[in-house]
């Protein structure tokens, strides 16, 4: 048998020993390059009785030989070894237990034991995963064998030879489309708009070794303030979802094979504001909790007054000025016509908490958001935040607006214009002074 440097024995004793105060032999594990550089082992066999593997269960990862009550402690730390589990005879019998610290080894068994003149020799074979399977997760149990041998005390050298297992091939196949609700054609990419409902759906196939065992559709991510939920219509692999607000929607389909192997794959829907020169207002809500329905928020209702019109438009006064849809607790407007200015305003038909939801409008004109203001304040029934006015050639707010007058605008609608809270009245209209009458001349004198 090839002599073994001394530095190295050292070493690998170190990786393997448990014996602290050197009444324990010493344990060396040889494996990689070093076994294959040596020569066969020739020695007397040991028997091996290997029974129930799982009285064993709650070893800790390494390579050890049990003889003694406080090996069991070391190896079954915290854990309480059957009795059943224990050599029936401890002077004459002994534990050799091989546990792979590594989360890729999915099988491990002891082969064979033999005795020379110096040390017992534990032949250990591990299976690693095969390509493409799934790792052990940190929570899976600690894979091991243990096995009852004649109790012999001399120093032992475990040779560890690895193979690896069959491969599970390719992970599964998933793939997600959606559709506007009630049109004919699915895309893996789709557009849509505030309003629009859009319905999605998932299918996966098996393309290695395992059967795909589960299938399921989860939103991906949301634009900021959308409160969208899936609605499922056929289990988990077909559900529905509004789109609420302009931005971005993903849409994720996992499948998930019997071995564990999952796949996942996005699906896209953007729901970008037109690039036109009509300016879009929308009215969305923010600070609230992913669980939150919508449905509670404070019922408000967006209100805009053209520069010169009769009356507001809001979903409760239509108007020509404007057009105005609402979804749940969302309202999409368009102010129309050539009107150089609107006033934008929220009445609040309910409380509002400071702590609680956060209305906000954002305006769009040519395809980007190009303002946005946000209410923090708590608010009583029937009170009125005037959010601004919008310059129609920018369809930014105006900074400091000057008043304008409508034409005798209904309800609502009017008063001056506000901007925030700060109230800007309406210039008084100059007092009109009628010019002095001239006197008239004298009749000339008839002789």
């Amino acid at each position: 048998m090839r002599t073994w440097p001394v530095a190295f024995l050292l070493l690998a004793g170190a990786l393997g020993t448990f014996g602290a105060c050197g009444s324990t032999p010493a344990t060396a594990v040889i494996r990689g390059d070093a076994l294959r550089a040596m020569d066969p082992v020739q020695g007397d066999p040991l028997k091996i009785k290997r029974g129930a593997q799982d009285v064993y269960a709650g070893t800790r990862p390494g390579y050890f030989v049990v003889r003694t009550e406080e090996d069991t402690k070391t190896v079954w730390s915290g854990h309480e070894l059957p009795a059943a589990a224990r050599p029936n005879d401890p002077d004459r019998r002994m534990l050799v237990v091989v546990a792979p610290e590594g989360k890729d080894v999915v099988k491990a068994r002891v082969e064979r034991v033999l005795e020379t003149g110096s040390f017992v020799h534990v032949f250990v074979r591990e299976t690693k995963r095969g390509l493409g399977c799934v790792a052990r997760s940190a929570t899976e149990e600690q894979i091991y064998d243990v096995v009852n041998v004649e109790r012999i005390d001399k120093p032992t050298r475990f040779y560890v030879e690895e193979d690896q297992a069959e491969s599970c091939g390719d992970p599964p196949s998933v793939a997600v489309k959606c559709r506007l609700e009630g049109k004919p054609d699915w895309s893996e990419k789709l557009s849509a708009q505030p309003g629009d409902v859009v319905e999605c759906d998932v299918t996966a196939e098996s393309r290695g070794k395992f059967a795909v065992v589960d299938r399921a559709m989860t939103i991906g991510e949301l634009p900021g303030g959308s409160t969208a939920k899936l609605v499922y219509t056929k289990g988990p692999t077909r559900a529905t979802f509004p789109v609420d607000v302009f931005g971005t929607y993903t849409i994720r389909g996992e499948a998930t094979e019997e071995s564990g192997r999952k796949a996942s794959v996005l699906a896209t829907i953007d729901a970008a504001p037109p690039k036109t020169k009509d300016v879009l207002v929308q009215l969305v809500w923010t600070n609230f909790d992913a669980s939150d329905d919508p449905e509670t928020f404070p019922r408000v209702k967006l209100r805009a007054l053209d520069e010169g019109a009769r009356r507001e438009c809001a979903v409760d006064a239509p108007s020509d000025t404007c057009e105005i849809r609402t979804r749940s607790a969302y309202t999409h407007m368009k102010l129309k016509g050539a009107a150089p200015r609107s006033r934008i305003a929220v009445s609040y038909t309910d409380e509002r908490v400071e702590k609680g939801p956060v209305v906000c409008v954002q305006v769009y004109f040519e395809g980007k958001r190009t303002a946005e203001a946000c209410d923090r304040k708590g608010r009583q029934p029937e009170e009125r935040w005037e959010v601004g006015t919008i310059d129609r050639a920018t369809g930014a707010f105006e900074t400091s607006p000057a008043p304008f007058a409508d034409a005798g605008a209904d309800g609502d609608g009017g008063g001056g214009a506000r901007t925030g809270d700060a109230s800007v009245k309406p210039a008084p209209k100059a007092p009109q002074v009628k010019p002095p009458m001239k006197p008239t001349p004298p009749k000339p004198v008839e002789k």
